[in-house]
């Protein structure tokens, strides 16, 4: 197969992932409002979880094939993606209120999640004994977002849950986003790996890049659109949240699923440092008014544009 259809089906890969999320996050959405649940609640859990299926679909599947560094670079790569790129861009279309339960709770639990991350990785495999550990804890979590839920639905948008779909319909959206989301995944994974071999390019540095960037699409359209609806606080909720499942059940799961080795020399210092930056960097830049600014969001997105442009030079 030529390297034009390779990208072609990547392509279309993508569009599957971007179409299926969409698709999940408009009926899960709408099914969360019907029920009175918080926009903030909502963005932790209904949206970061439905636009983080690709990564799951995509890290997975290249357990499943063998293709390690592509299903733990797409999470790295993603959790940096969704920071640096997704919040900061968002951000810069405008300015996101930061609510004092995420910043108090939900970015603690990103810090957990991410050092147990870095700790997993360090002796080069993913057992399913620590997939089972992570996974166990993502349920615990989201439990215990459940249960916080119930103390904020007062915060529900009355206007949105009065034009709510029907039950129906939105399970009929979930389910198709679902299936758009294993047919997208599996293009991705497929001609991801072809390319990197034709093109003599790692794995590590496509699943980074390429695979990374469009998995997390559909974060940056639910973040988008939500901070141009004046809803912040669901922004942000999605890109914590997000990350938070990236560890917590998109690793969890490849790994129960399928055990993997990491190659040595697969990820560099500069890709775990740069993780861990734009994550500590994310406790200041909420903490500051309350409020992440455009020139926050700008910061970030500099700070991502310069891991990329490290990437390609290196």
């Amino acid at each position: 197969m030529s390297i034009f259809l390779n990208i072609l089906f990547l392509s279309g890969g993508l569009a599957f992932l971007l179409a299926g999320a969409s698709l999940l996050v408009s009926g899960g959405s709408n099914i969360a409002y019907r029920l009175g649940i918080s926009v903030t609640i909502v963005g932790l859990t209904i949206i970061s979880y439905g636009t983080s299926l690709p990564e799951l679909v995509v890290s997975t599947a290249s357990s499943i094939s063998g293709s390690s560094e592509l299903a733990l670079g797409n999470v790295l790569g993603s959790n940096i993606a969704n920071i640096g790129l997704i919040l900061g861009t968002t951000a810069l279309l405008s300015a996101l209120t930061v609510k004092t339960e995420i910043l108090r709770r939900d970015f603690t639990v990103l810090m957990i999640a991410t050092a147990v991350f870095i700790f997993i990785i360090l002796d080069g495999k993913v057992t399913r004994i620590e997939g089972i550990i992570l996974m166990v804890s993502g349920f615990s979590y989201t439990v215990f977002l459940i249960h916080s839920a119930g103390k904020s639905r007062k915060n529900i948008d009355s206007e949105d849950s009065e034009k709510s779909r029907s039950l129906w319909l939105n399970i009929l959206f979930i389910v198709s986003g679902i299936s758009f989301l294993v047919i997208g995944g599996k293009l991705c994974v497929d001609n991801a790996v072809k390319l990197a071999g034709v093109m003599g390019i790692s794995q590590k540095v496509i699943a980074i890049t390429i695979v990374s960037i469009g998995t997390s699409l559909p974060e940056l359209a639910a973040s988008m659109v939500a901070a141009w609806h004046k809803k912040g606080e669901m922004a942000l909720g999605n890109v914590v949240g997000s990350n938070i499942f990236n560890i917590l059940f998109v690793l969890g799961t490849a790994a129960v699923i399928s055990p993997f080795s990491i190659p040595s020399g697969s990820f560099s210092l500069i890709d775990i440092t740069v993780l861990v930056f734009l994550t500590l960097m994310l406790g200041p830049v909420m903490y500051t008014g309350r409020r992440i600014s455009k020139g926050e969001g700008a910061f970030l997105l500099i700070s991502y544009t310069g891991y990329l442009a490290y990437l390609v030079i290196r």
